[in-house]
């Protein structure tokens, strides 16, 4: 039931989120990049729009924040919410683009997937 999955997917501003980006994005700079810093904050968060019901049977809240990286940037940050598409399809999924660090342009150029 779409409402029921609205009143248990999580804000914008949710800890888990917010904490998952920061994991994520760690552990492929890590991983993968090998750039030399790291997304140590985010802040600033808001939301822009929900979807839900009649554009997809899927919740969807689109959000945007500052990051803090440490070497001492602060792009903006553009990242989607879906409820009930975590494993098993339990929980929420989080996607998120960094602007002007998406290299592989993956969420098109200047994360306009995201930016809804």
């Amino acid at each position: 039931d779409w409402a029921l999955q609205y009143k248990t997917f999580p804000d914008c501003h949710d800890p888990k989120v917010l904490g998952t980006i920061k994991k994520r994005f760690n552990w492929a700079e890590d991983a993968t990049w090998h750039r030399g810093f790291y997304l140590d904050d985010i802040e600033r968060t808001r939301e822009r729009i929900v979807q839900g019901t009649k554009v997809s049977s899927i919740p969807r809240r689109y959000c945007r924040a500052h990051a803090h990286l440490s070497n001492g940037k602060h792009p903006t940050l553009f990242y989607l919410i879906e409820a009930g598409q975590g494993f098993a399809g339990n929980h929420f999924n989080v996607e998120f683009c960094i602007s002007g660090l998406d290299r592989w342009n993956e969420y098109d150029g200047s994360c306009r997937a995201l930016r809804y």
